[in-house]
């Protein structure tokens, strides 16, 4: 199984050298909810560089970067960035920015974003209150114009906002961000989560993004712990809609890089040879256009 390629669906890059961008979460005191920012992250730069070697061995083969400055006036700048990063290292294959779905200029970001090549869509804000799909329908219209997905991150009784939105623009993929899993990681939370998953799967624009199997709530990376959960995700949307990613470096502070995809790769050994590389590779490239041989440009990001 180690010789089976995987695309990284979830990873994060910085560089506090760009006057343009902040990262406040990296900063030292900054708390939020359960989040405390950690010297075992903080660096100037995370990039092409660090990111490869820290995945050496693993056989990552390509990776979708989600949009992590925060605070940013615009969007558009993070997003332009890290396409001068890809232009210039071939990291990172796909980009998924920002936006407030609900904000004025909300459609006039997403096209912005949308003019870079690598662009493939947006997450939308955690708050639950800021996912009301008729608040949104220039942003969902925008985003379905340009070909671009949305990733959303919602508790498991909080789905109905998703549904709507998902039959309302099935041309649009849904990404459920870190497969929407509970805080709490207990045998009654996993059965309700289950059972939301499989109603939600009836949309067949939406996909589940496996990831953050590890965190605060679950601090141990062990196949016991991590493969109901990840098998719970393919249970209910098969190897065709499901895909994975790290959340690194931000869920180092874990668990190391080989370790978690060991214990991906692990945990659903058991399928077959084809639906493992479905999940491991094959359901992100088609559903983020990847293109994994693309040139690498010679010269610096900007």
């Amino acid at each position: 199984m180690p010789d089976e390629p995987f695309v990284d669906a979830h990873m994060h890059f910085w560089d506090k050298s760009v006057p343009s961008l902040r990262w406040a979460w990296l900063e030292p005191g900054y708390r939020f909810r359960k989040w405390t920012s950690s010297v075992e992250i903080d660096a100037p730069r995370y990039t092409t560089p660090e990111f490869l070697a820290e995945g050496a061995g693993t056989g990552i083969t390509g990776a979708v970067h989600v949009h992590c400055a925060d605070p940013v006036d615009d969007p558009a700048d993070e997003t332009r960035w890290l396409e001068s990063v890809a232009d210039a290292t071939g990291w990172p294959h796909a980009i998924v920015g920002a936006c407030d779905l609900e904000a004025p200029d909300a459609a006039e970001s997403i096209r912005e974003q949308a003019r870079c090549t690598r662009f493939r869509g947006v997450r939308a804000p955690g708050s639950p209150q800021r996912l009301e799909p008729e608040a949104s329908v220039a942003a969902l219209d925008a985003l379905a114009d340009v070909g671009g997905s949305l990733e959303v991150r919602r508790h498991h009784d909080q789905f109905d906002p998703i549904d709507e939105l998902a039959a309302r623009w099935p041309t649009v993929t849904v990404l459920l961000s870190q497969g929407c899993l509970p805080l709490e990681r207990t045998d009654e939370q996993r059965e309700a989560w289950s059972r939301a998953l499989h109603r939600l799967a009836a949309r067949p624009n939406v996909v589940c993004k496996i990831s953050t199997v590890v965190g605060a709530s679950q601090p141990e990376c062990t196949v016991d712990l991590v493969r109901p959960w990840v098998l719970g995700c393919i249970d209910a949307f098969g190897p065709d809609r499901c895909v994975m990613g790290t959340n690194f470096p931000v869920d180092r502070p874990y668990c190391s890089l080989d370790r978690l995809v060991d214990v991906y790769r692990t945990s659903i050994a058991g399928l077959t040879a084809g639906e493992r590389a479905a999940v491991l590779a094959g359901t992100a490239e088609r559903v983020y256009r990847l293109q994994l041989d693309a040139p690498v440009g010679s010269g610096e990001p900007t």
